[in-house]
């Protein structure tokens, strides 16, 4: 079944718009007909065979806002989604919430037809809205996702915005060192052409300029290439994975991504326990929100421990998720019958370090790439200059 955008009459010539689901063309026209309405054009909206189909995380945002605002206004949750793919202005998004509007009036779950789209909605994502199904507070549940989807979207904004500075001054480099080695240095060959004994430098300033202009297209293409790969790569969760392996063992990479994990853990187990979920079944699912096998296997552990009694700080210190500060603060909540404020506390907190590190990172990319940049066109610069000093060197 394909999603199907039409345009039609009403009864009263008014010109309305909507989506249907039906097989092909003429049942499109035929549903569209039976609403009483005139048809004027049908056309197929696609989302995942698309390519440039693009749902941002901000409209994931807005959506899980707007759906739970209905919910909580009592709508039906099928109602609700048909409501929001009816007026959504992103065909792709549209068409999604179209899709899980007919599997839920089939009887599947909201958590189900979330994960049919895993490249929109994450795991921890999925966990929630299957908790919050599971609880009968959907709405809330929803609420709380909302917020964590904003923090994690202001933060993305700051670190891009941060970002624009060394990206222009990378930009400004890749153009200055096209223009040297496409026109400059070129201007400059006709200098050397009588001479004997051409400098090394001078020499490979050449080289480098001519197998510039005979290989510059091939270079171009293969990294457009590489980056499509990546691009298209990144859907898979395999390719995912071996990245991520490999940027936990850069040092200053491996704590970013270890604060990233902790706030997804923290995050799911303050949610979950804020929904009146068991202990030991928030362990359980929390197990699932994380991308990193290894602590994925110590949360198992922990769960499989504070099942049989133990506590849940003493299980939590043997892991490398937490340090020994919010370790106490566990201690605490357990003593106290509070370990969701607890975890809303510690979630702050390591929400806070996640951003500083990201926005000090960025700061430090500033100088370095000025650096390096400024180093590459320098020495090229510097390379000219001693070759044009060389040409005018008189021997005694």
């Amino acid at each position: 079944m394909n999603n199907w955008e039409f345009e039609a009459v009403d009864p009263a010539g008014a010109k309305v718009k909507g989506r249907v689901r039906a097989d092909s063309e003429q049942s499109a026209l035929l549903q569209v007909q039976q609403r009483n309405l005139s048809p004027l054009k049908v056309r197929v909206v696609k989302l995942e065979s698309d390519l440039f189909s693009r749902i941002s995380a901000g409209e994931i945002e807005q959506m899980t806002t707007e759906l739970a605002l209905l919910l909580r206004n009592g709508v039906q949750l099928d109602r609700a989604l048909e409501m929001m793919s009816a007026v959504n202005p992103n065909q792709a998004l549209a068409a999604l919430l179209t899709n899980m509007t007919e599997e839920v009036r089939g009887g599947g779950s909201l958590y189900g037809a979330f994960a049919r789209f895993p490249r929109y909605f994450d795991s921890l994502f999925c966990e929630m809205v299957r908790i919050g199904e599971e609880t009968g507070k959907l709405a809330e549940t929803l609420e709380r996702v909302a917020a964590s989807q904003k923090f994690q979207n202001e933060l993305k904004g700051k670190v891009n915005q941060a970002m624009i500075y060394p990206a222009f001054i990378l930009v400004v480099c890749i153009v200055a060192l096209f223009a040297i080695f496409n026109f400059i240095v070129p201007s400059m060959s006709g200098l050397f052409s009588n001479m004997k004994d051409i400098p090394a430098y001078t020499a490979f300033l050449i080289d480098t300029s001519n197998w510039m202009q005979k290989y510059q297209s091939l270079l171009v293409g293969f990294v457009v290439l590489l980056l499509l790969l990546v691009v298209f790569s990144w859907r898979k969760p395999a390719f995912k994975t071996m990245v991520f392996s490999i940027l936990r063992k850069l040092p200053v990479m491996k704590t970013g991504l270890l604060l990233s994990e902790r706030i997804r853990y923290v995050s799911a187990m303050h949610l979950m326990l804020q929904s009146g979920l068991p202990l030991a079944q928030a362990l359980g699912f929390a197990v699932g929100v994380l991308t990193d096998s290894r602590l994925q296997g110590q949360i198992r552990r922990v769960r499989d421990e504070v099942t049989q009694g133990r506590m849940l700080s003493e299980s939590l210190a043997l892991t490398d998720i937490l340090e020994p500060v919010m370790l106490s603060l566990i201690k605490v909540g357990e003593e106290s019958g509070r370990l969701d404020s607890i975890f809303g506390e510690i979630t702050t907190r390591t929400r806070w370090r996640f951003e500083q590190w990201a926005l000090r990172l960025t700061s430090m990319l500033e100088p370095l790439l000025i650096i390096i940049m400024g180093g590459l066109v320098g020495s090229v610069v510097v390379t000219m200059l001693l070759s044009i000093v060389a040409t005018t060197d008189v021997p005694l």
